[in-house]
C-alpha cells in the first residue's frame, strides 16, 4: 500500500474490507439457508399432495373392485349368468325375460347404487352374448357387434383374474366418453359364464387434480408400464411419460421420493411421486426448477438490495468513526513531540530510525511510535536506577530479618537446655537440642545469600529429625542425592520451606501415617533436578492453575498476588528467590500425583557442576538417609 496513504485511511480501507466482507458471508449464508428450507418445504408440501392423490386414486379403484366382487358373489346374478351359455337365443335372453333383467339390475343397484357422477356404467357380458348394464345410456345393437371384436376381452377371459383399464373411450357407447374400468370374471375362474365390469368416468381424476395444478406445477398419473393415465391426449391416447418417469423407474424400488431429471433443453425439473399401492398407479407431482427457485431468486434480489444498503451505511459509520479514533492520536503525537524535545542529541534521533526522521510521511502512527520512542529511551535509564534500588532493598531486607534473632541468646540457652538433658540422662534432649542449634546457626551465621547442596540438605534432615521426634512412627521419610549434586550452589533455605509446607498443607486433613521423599537427579547432559514428594492431600486446584506446571507468574514478569490467599506466602517466596539466582537456567514446576499427594520438582538446566568426580557404585556414591528412628 502506498507510503504516502494517511493511517486513517488504511483503517477505513481495512474496516470496510473486513465489514463489507462479513456482511456479505452472513448474506450469503442466511440466503442459502433460507433457499434449502423453502424447496426442502415444498418438496414436503408436494409429497403430501402426491400421497392424498395416490391414496384419493387407490380408494376409488379400491371401492369399484369391492363392489365388482360383492355382485361377483350375489346368487340372483351368478344364477342368472351361470344357466344363459345352456339357454338358446341367449343374446337376446334379457330381451325375451324382461323379469330377469329387472331382478339383475335390481341386485346391482342394492349393491352399486349408481350414480353417474360416481360410476358411469356397471355392465355383465356373458360369452354367450347376453350383455346388461346399469347406468349410462348403452346401445344393444353395438354392444353386440364389439363382443366379438374388442381384444381385452378375449384375453381377459382367458387368463387375468382382475383388469384394470387405463383410461379409454366408452366400448359400449358411440358417444365415446373417457372412462376408467375395473373388471372381474364372474364364474369359474378357468371358464367364467360372464364378465363384470365397473366404470369410473375421467372426469373424476381431472377434479380430483384440479387444485394441485398451480403456478407451474403439473400433475402426472402414469402406469406400471410407464404409459400416461393422465392427462390424456385424445388425438395420441396413451403415451409415456418420458422425462417424469425415467428417474422414478430408476427408484423402482420405493414407494415415494423425489428426484431432479434433466430435460432436453438442459433445464431440470422437480418430480416428487407417490406409488398408489393397489393399481400400482405412479401420481407424479412434477414443477419446472425455474419455477421452483423463482421465489427464492425474489429473495434473494430483497437480501442483495438490504445488504448493498447495509454495507453503504456501514462504511458511513466506519469512516466517520475512524476519523474520531485518528483524531486524538494526532493530538497525542503533537504533545510527545513537545517533551523535552530539545533535549536529545540528533545522533540518537538518526540511530532510533536508521538516520531518518519520517518527517515526510502522514502515517499518524508513525509519528506516534517516532515520539513514544523518544520517551522510552529517557526512561531506560530511570528503570535501571529503579532495578538497582529494589536490588539494594532486598539485600538490606533480607540482612534485617538475620538480625531480628540473637543468636548468641538463643544458642546458649540450647546449650544449657542439651547440658540438663545430658545430666538427667536423656539422649533425645540432647539430640533435639544439637539439631535445632544447627538448625538456627544455618540461618543466622553467613551473611552469603548461596550456600552448597550439601548443606541445604543438612538442614532439611535436621527439620526432619525434630518432627520425627514430634510424630514418631507415624512420619517415614528418605533423603536420596547422587554425591556428585552436593557441590550445586543455590539459595539458603531453598528446600527446607517445601518440606514445611508438607505439613501446614499437605498433612493437615490427612490421617496417620504420613511420608516425605527427597531425590535427587543427574543427567548426563549435566542438568539437575530435585523433586520433593508428599503422600498428603496435594495442591489445590486454584494453586496449580496459577503456579503449576512451569507457568508461575513470576517467569513472565507479573506480580505473586494470591500467595496470601491461598496460604502459600512461603512457597511463592522461596520460588522468587530461586527464579533470582538461577534465572533462565530454572526449571520449576508443581504437580499432583495421580496416586496421591504433591509434587514440587527443582531443576537446574546446565548447572555448571564444579570439577569431576569419580563416580562411586551401589550406594556409596550418594548421599542417603533411610527413614529414621528414635534409639
Amino acid at each position: 500500500m502506498n507510503r504516502r496513504i494517511s493511517f486513517q485511511t488504511k483503517l477505513f480501507i481495512v474496516f470496510s474490507m473486513g465489514i463489507a466482507g462479513i456482511i456479505v458471508s452472513a448474506f450469503s449464508v442466511f440466503y442459502w439457508y433460507y433457499q434449502k428450507v423453502n424447496i426442502e418445504s415444498m418438496v414436503h408440501t408436494f409429497r403430501g399432495e402426491s400421497q392424498s392423490l395416490a391414496q384419493q386414486l387407490d380408494n376409488s379403484i379400491y371401492t369399484m373392485d369391492r363392489l365388482v366382487m360383492q355382485m361377483k358373489f350375489n346368487p340372483t346374478i351368478a344364477n342368472t349368468f351361470y344357466y344363459l351359455p345352456y339357454v338358446s337365443n341367449a343374446q337376446t335372453y334379457f330381451d325375451d325375460h324382461p323379469e330377469d333383467a329387472y331382478k339383475v339390475k335390481e341386485a346391482i343397484s342394492s349393491i352399486v347404487g349408481v350414480d353417474p357422477q360416481i360410476f358411469h356404467r356397471v355392465s355383465i357380458l356373458s360369452r354367450s352374448g347376453a350383455f346388461l348394464a346399469t347406468g349410462a345410456y348403452f346401445d344393444k345393437v353395438t354392444v353386440r357387434d364389439r363382443l366379438q371384436t374388442i381384444d381385452w376381452f378375449r384375453q381377459f377371459e382367458k387368463s387375468e383374474y382382475r383388469l384394470l383399464l387405463p383410461p379409454h373411450r366408452d366400448d359400449w357407447d358411440n358417444g365415446g366418453k373417457l372412462v376408467i374400468s375395473v373388471i372381474r370374471k364372474l364364474g369359474d375362474a378357468s371358464s367364467p359364464n360372464a364378465l363384470i365390469e365397473i366404470q369410473l368416468p375421467y372426469d373424476y381424476i381431472e377434479t380430483m387434480t384440479v387444485k394441485s395444478q398451480t403456478g407451474g406445477k403439473r400433475v402426472l398419473i402414469a402406469g406400471s408400464d410407464g404409459q400416461t393415465i393422465y392427462p390424456f391426449s385424445p388425438e395420441t391416447g396413451l403415451t409415456r411419460v418420458r422425462e417424469a418417469m425415467s428417474g422414478v423407474q430408476a427408484q423402482s424400488e420405493a414407494s415415494e421420493g423425489q428426484t431432479y431429471e434433466r430435460l432436453p433443453d438442459g433445464s431440470r425439473q422437480l418430480v416428487v411421486y407417490a406409488r398408489a399401492p393397489y393399481s400400482g398407479w405412479t401420481v407424479m407431482i412434477v414443477q419446472p426448477e425455474s419455477e421452483l427457485l423463482r421465489p427464492q431468486r425474489q429473495a434473494g434480489y430483497l437480501f442483495a438490495g438490504t445488504g448493498l444498503i447495509v454495507i453503504v451505511l456501514t462504511m458511513l459509520t466506519s469512516y466517520f468513526s475512524v476519523k474520531m479514533l485518528v483524531k486524538p492520536l494526532r493530538r497525542l503525537r503533537d504533545s510527545m513531540n513537545k517533551v523535552q524535545l530539545d533535549s536529545l542529541p540528533d545522533a540518537h534521533e538518526r540511530l532510533a530510525f536508521g538516520g531518518v526522521v519520517p518527517h515526510n510521511t502522514h502515517n499518524e502512527i508513525h509519528h506516534l511510535h517516532h515520539s513514544f520512542r523518544k520517551m522510552l529511551d529517557r526512561l531506560e535509564a530511570s528503570k535501571e536506577e529503579a532495578i538497582l534500588s529494589r536490588s539494594r532493598e532486598l539485600q538490606a531486607h533480607f540482612t534485617a530479618l538475620q538480625a531480628q534473632i540473637h543468636p548468641h541468646f538463643l544458642y546458649n540457652t540450647l546449650s544449657l537446655i542439651g547440658v540438663l538433658g545430658q545430666e538427667t540422662g536423656n539422649r533425645e534432649i540432647v539430640q533435639l537440642t544439637a539439631m535445632l542449634a544447627d538448625m538456627f546457626r544455618y540461618m543466622t551465621y553467613s551473611a552469603e545469600q548461596t550456600v552448597t547442596l550439601r548443606d541445604e540438605i543438612q538442614h532439611t534432615r535436621n527439620y526432619l529429625n525434630i518432627m520425627k521426634f514430634r510424630y514418631e512412627a507415624h512420619l517415614q521419610f528418605a533423603i536420596d542425592v547422587p554425591e556428585e549434586m552436593l557441590e550445586l550452589r543455590l539459595p539458603k533455605l531453598s528446600l527446607q520451606p517445601f518440606v514445611e509446607n508438607c505439613f501446614k498443607h499437605g498433612f493437615a486433613a490427612k490421617r496417620y501415617p504420613w511420608r516425605i521423599d527427597i531425590r535427587g537427579t543427574l543427567l548426563e547432559n549435566g542438568c539437575a533436578s530435585i523433586e520433593i514428594r508428599d503422600d498428603g492431600e496435594g495442591f489445590p486446584h486454584a494453586l496449580l492453575e496459577r503456579f503449576g506446571h512451569g507457568e508461575a507468574s513470576a517467569a513472565k514478569g507479573q506480580s505473586f498476588g494470591g500467595g496470601q490467599e491461598l496460604g502459600v506466602s512461603g512457597l511463592y517466596n522461596t520460588y522468587a528467590r530461586l527464579q533470582y539466582d538461577a534465572g533462565g537456567r530454572l526449571d520449576f514446576s508443581l504437580s499432583n500425583d495421580p496416586a496421591g499427594g504433591a509434587i514440587v520438582r527443582i531443576g537446574w538446566l546446565q548447572p555448571g557442576l564444579p570439577g569431576e568426580r569419580t563416580q562411586g557404585t551401589g550406594n556409596g556414591g550418594r548421599m542417603q538417609n533411610a527413614d529414621s528412628t528414635r534409639s
